[in-house]
């Protein structure tokens, strides 16, 4: 079986490289693999296949390249009567090539409105979690640079929709925790990924809902009638959403950010310091970089509106001095500029911050030893902390100490020993800043996270 697979893989190979002549495209795709695909060679890559041209032809390029295991996920949404036979059709193509398979479901009550956007969320988070499960840290996706025309379209008309970037942080926090989309064609068109198919002998499918002009992609897709240049492909600068326009490093904007501040000899107090998940500045930063340290520090995933966030900046230019978004706390202070989580945004008519696995609040992963219902803010708790523990985050903004976890141990607070409690915040603020670029990065910045 193993080695008719093989035999079947050399034979596709030889005609996609046979072809691959008469694509130059493509084949400056293919220069791209090595760049972003960079972590260790035994490690499976992610692909998301869905059985269509584009998805199939980012697999028979992976595949071409030949330098990684891959691990193919296919999601059968259930919404067409032949989705299972596409996803078996999937199946089977990884079958005949010796390619890891994982298929994936939506079951349950489906939307009556707003089923295209249901649909991309439970597909992503199929995914995400799926490659969690199996430590993938890099998902490729199939987008071409149609999608970036019909997206740029769709704004047009008043969507919100954004468009698909050669490499980004995957979406939805926290499914999306550690795991980063690759997009290695979009600079190719749609009709020229289709063509290296139909010239290599590799068929696809093509989903009705494609044309369907009661979705509104379907319906620019078809205003449009054109592709996208096929002759480039995505530059280094299409690589990061947000790049920071003065240099710092991400690293100047965590607590603590003046030298000389906690303990000199480092240890716990340290230690504690540098996990606090927040921000103090010295200036006012861009509308983008204040936007990513506000969702990070909330610990939350709906972005703030670039008006909400011109409103923050206005408002700290005439003088106020506190405000509240997306679960996170801006407040001046004297000299300096602070983010933080609200904390009254945590308890709000008696919830209790969002446990998701073994992360907390968003902005924390808890060791194993704590995986139990007694995690609570400090808020309300601070005068019952011993002095040993008083001391460590002594340091700490009053704000800052109120929404750091503590533990429940017969109903006294502890807070959690030095490098047991992991800080979600540092790394993904790195990754919405574009300072993560490529699977390398993304492997040292979450192998950085769990040495905490």
């Amino acid at each position: 079986m193993e080695s008719n697979a093989r035999q079947n893989s050399d034979d596709v190979r030889q005609r996609l490289a046979a072809t691959l002549g008469d694509f130059p495209d493509i084949a400056a795709s293919l220069c791209l693999f090595p760049e972003y695909l960079n972590g260790a060679p035994d490690k499976p890559v992610g692909v998301a296949v869905s059985g269509g041209g584009d998805s199939v032809a980012l697999l028979m390029a992976l595949m071409l390249w030949g330098q990684r295991p891959l691990e193919v996920f296919c999601v059968d949404h259930g919404l067409n009567p032949l989705s299972a036979g596409w996803t078996q059709g999937v199946a089977d193509l990884c079958a005949d090539m010796g390619i890891g398979f994982t298929p994936l479901h939506w079951t349950g009550d489906k939307p009556a409105t707003g089923i295209q956007a249901a649909a991309r969320r439970a597909r992503h988070s199929l995914i995400l979690n799926a490659a969690r499960e199996k430590g993938i840290r890099v998902v490729c996706l199939g987008h071409n640079a149609n999608d970036g025309t019909e997206a740029e379209a769709m704004r047009a008309t008043g969507s919100s929709v954004g468009s698909p970037r050669l490499w980004s942080p995957a979406p939805f926090w926290l499914e999306g925790e550690g795991v980063f989309y690759f997009r290695p064609l979009i600079g190719v068109s749609r009709a020229r990924l289709r063509a290296w198919l139909t010239a290599a002998g590799v068929g696809y499918i093509d989903d009705p809902a494609n044309e369907n002009p009661a979705y509104l992609r379907a319906k620019v897709r078809q205003a449009l009638q054109v592709n996208a240049p096929s002759a480039s492909v995505a530059t280094r600068a299409d690589t990061s959403p947000v790049r920071c326009a003065t240099g710092e490093d991400v690293g100047a904007f965590i607590l603590p950010c003046k030298a000389g501040e906690g303990d000199p000899e480092g240890g716990e107090r340290a230690s504690h310091l540098h996990d606090a998940g927040a921000f103090r500045l010295d200036h006012i930063p861009s509308v983008p970089i204040l936007s990513a340290m506000i969702v990070c520090a909330g610990g939350g995933e709906k972005l703030p509106s670039t008006r909400e966030i011109t409103a923050i900046i206005d408002g700290l230019n005439t003088g106020r001095t506190s405000f509240t978004l997306c679960g996170a706390r801006i407040e001046r202070q004297k000299d300096s500029l602070l983010i933080c989580r609200e904390t009254g945004d945590m308890t709000r008519n008696g919830t209790v911050p969002q446990r998701c696995g073994d992360i907390w609040d968003g902005r924390f992963r808890l060791p194993v030893y704590a995986q139990t219902d007694d995690i609570v803010p400090l808020r309300g708790h601070a005068k019952r902390l011993q002095r040993r523990d008083r001391e460590k985050i002594a340091a700490l903004p009053s704000l800052v100490r109120a929404s750091l976890p503590v533990r429940l141990i017969n109903g006294e607070p502890r807070l959690f020993a030095a490098g047991d409690l992991h800080c979600l915040v540092h790394t993904r603020l790195k990754a919405a800043l574009g300072q993560i670029r490529n699977e390398a990065d993304a492997d040292f910045g979450m192998e950085t996270v769990a040495r905490r």
